[in-house]
């Protein structure tokens, strides 16, 4: 048994192919994380340009047995196993990888290593700890026999809510305010998502692992989804001038996406043509609201977003961290119901 770093383009080739082949046919994978998987390997974007990537591959007899992308963020005091793939009882090939990070941690002068951020908070996080139905656009789905390999690591848990909009809508509370709440202005995209990371930043970056963006972070990413997207699909709340609070939505692609097959572009788009009114879940991916204006105006941004969504039946939050209070609580009261459950792992060395 051996460790291969994946360095050139055959190389990376075939993990890419490990990942494709371990979920073929698998009725929850929807495989629309292979874009990042993508970016991160081929580096395609300032973000991935700016981390020190290493895949790396655990073999025998030429089989792939476990693999990940070893990652160090310049703004992050620890590294990543991200994208963590491994066949099942495979214990003593993922020991081995493990060891690898190790070493790569203290060569990059840090002390710790997680598990399950792939890249940026804004990927996706979390090994599943259970699925029973497909992974929603923007939210990762791993094996659920993955969580046991790292029951030696300290557990963070994560939950996604769900709920039927006409419950969601009965529980928000229109109240009169001199906020004013509008669409972005795509015809601005550049210095729209310049505010947005600004306030995005300051919000959501205090979140646990969120680490701060670079310029254009946010524009590259959102700009991946423009063809997709409607301008009520980003809200920003306005005191004045100032920028205090933002939400963004969209309708869950997945839903009428292939699963456990590989889903390029230009299929996705001509399924959503072809399809996307057959759509029933909206994801609520993100809302940030800075500190003084949480509670109304996060209330304000979800009775806007609700003006749109006539056509849905359901919503689903992206992930919360359990031990998010503030967040906790507005995805208890609005969500109601934990949909899945996420985990991800920490070591100290």
């Amino acid at each position: 048994m051996n460790c291969i770093q994946a360095k050139n383009k055959k190389q990376i080739k075939r993990f890419k192919k490990f990942r494709r082949t371990l979920y073929q046919n698998d009725p929850f994978y929807v495989s629309t994380v292979e874009f990042t998987v993508d970016m991160l390997l081929d580096k395609t974007t300032k973000f991935s340009k700016s981390c020190i990537t290493r895949p790396i591959m655990i073999e025998e007899n030429q089989y792939v047995l476990a693999q990940c992308v070893l990652v160090k963020y310049p703004c992050d005091d620890f590294v990543q196993m991200a994208f963590f793939e491994a066949l099942e009882g495979q214990e003593q090939a993922v020991d081995l990888m493990k060891e690898q990070a190790k070493a790569f941690a203290k060569e990059m002068g840090v002390s710790r290593i997680i598990v399950g951020l792939n890249g940026h908070l804004s990927y996706g996080v979390g090994l599943s700890l259970d699925m029973e139905k497909p992974n929603t656009f923007d939210s990762t789905y791993t094996k659920t026999y993955y969580p046991q390999y790292f029951k030696d690591g300290e557990e963070h848990k994560l939950v996604a809510f769900r709920n039927n909009l006409d419950v969601i809508r009965s529980k928000l509370i229109q109240r009169p305010s001199k906020i004013i709440v509008r669409p972005i202005d795509f015809q601005n995209f550049s210095k729209e998502m310049k505010a947005f990371k600004q306030v995005c930043d300051e919000t959501i970056g205090t979140t646990f692992l969120y680490s701060p963006t670079q310029e254009k972070h946010f524009e590259e990413l959102i700009g991946e989804m423009k063809f997709f997207l409607r301008k009520e699909n980003i809200l920003f709340a306005f005191d004045g001038n100032e920028m205090v609070g933002f939400l963004f939505w969209h309708p869950d692609y997945n839903e009428i996406l292939k699963k456990g097959k590989q889903n390029s572009l230009l299929s996705i788009a001509l399924r959503y043509t072809l399809f996307k009114k057959k759509i029933q879940t909206i994801k609520v991916n993100s809302i940030g609201v800075k500190e003084k204006y949480q509670g109304r105006v996060t209330i304000q941004l979800l009775n806007e977003m609700m003006k749109h969504i006539n056509s849905y039946t359901y919503a689903e939050t992206n992930f919360v961290w359990e031990n998010n209070r503030k967040s906790m609580a507005l995805n208890k009261h609005i969500g109601e119901h934990v949909e899945r459950n996420f985990a991800v792992y920490e070591y100290k060395i």
